[in-house]
């Protein structure tokens, strides 16, 4: 498979498949994610792989949904509401091909995983991360919502709430710690790790992989997630799409000096 925004490619019964946009931070542009989905249909359909392992190019797992082009549509116009709630609705739907793949997915955490990238980890099934990984979901300062409401399910109550309510950045040892990745390995041994634990699930039986993933996941959608994932959705486009002065100041700053310049705002909000 060839694509413009991610790599691909299968050894020994793994399929790796890498998020291509270093420059960007590999930021999920609408591009990738489609292309994402592309990959995820492949892989499924694809008897001879057993594991997938996920990760970014460069120096970054992913830095979160490419702003630049969320906010509008194919031609560059404002999204409208409607507009906004497909594109959500869409990421959501990605991300849920991950949770329900049959295949178990690993994410090799390898740099900033922020916002939903953040959450694509945590729908990961195993995620290990190198000692530069940092997590967290700080969209909240840029007057963006969580668009994947996983990270409640993955915590405790509290953690969760301090995260999301105040968009704090972790680091590697952190998210072990409180349980957002599994465990934390030396960078340079962050793919042969992975390699380890996809080997081991290799050498079991498809179908046992594939029930086993599948049990845990009913365990917690009956716990409600798959509705909270409905709900956040309306909650989502409404935060996204309020007027507030924060929005406005943010887009005035965009239009006038740029995206860097509105982020560079927004962050000297947040001096810590």
């Amino acid at each position: 498979m060839a694509f413009e925004t991610l790599l691909y490619e299968e050894r020994d019964g793994i399929g790796y498949l890498t998020l291509n946009r270093p420059e960007k931070l590999n930021a999920l542009s609408p591009t990738l994610i489609a292309e994402f989905r592309e990959a995820l249909e492949a892989i499924e359909a694809n008897p001879d792989v057993r594991v997938v392992i996920l990760t970014g190019a460069g120096r970054a797992f992913s830095a979160g949904f490419d702003i630049e082009s969320e906010a509008s549509g194919p031609a560059g116009e404002p999204l409208s509401v409607d507009g906004r709630r497909s594109r959500l609705k869409h990421n959501i739907e990605t991300f849920l091909m991950v949770w329900n793949l049959s295949k178990p997915v690993i994410a090799a955490v390898n740099g900033y995983a922020l916002g939903g990238a953040c959450e694509l980890v945590q729908v990961c099934d195993v995620k290990i991360a190198s000692e530069r990984a940092m997590l967290g979901e700080p969209e909240i300062w840029l007057g963006y919502g969580a668009p994947f409401l996983i990270t409640p399910y993955s915590l405790n109550l509290a953690l969760a709430k301090e995260m999301m309510l105040t968009g704090d950045i972790i680091d590697a040892h952190e998210a072990a710690r409180i349980g957002m990745v599994n465990r934390v390995v030396p960078h340079e041994n962050l793919m042969a790790e992975c390699e380890r634990v996809a080997q081991k699930m290799r050498g079991i039986s498809a179908i046992g992989i594939k029930t086993t993933k599948l049990s845990v996941n009913r365990a917690l959608e009956s716990a409600g997630f798959l509705s909270a994932l409905n709900h956040n959705l309306e909650l989502m486009t409404q935060f996204d799409t309020a007027e507030t002065p924060e929005h406005a100041e943010f887009a005035r700053i965009r239009e006038e000096s740029g995206l860097r310049a509105a982020l560079e705002w927004s962050r000297s909000r947040f001096p810590d």
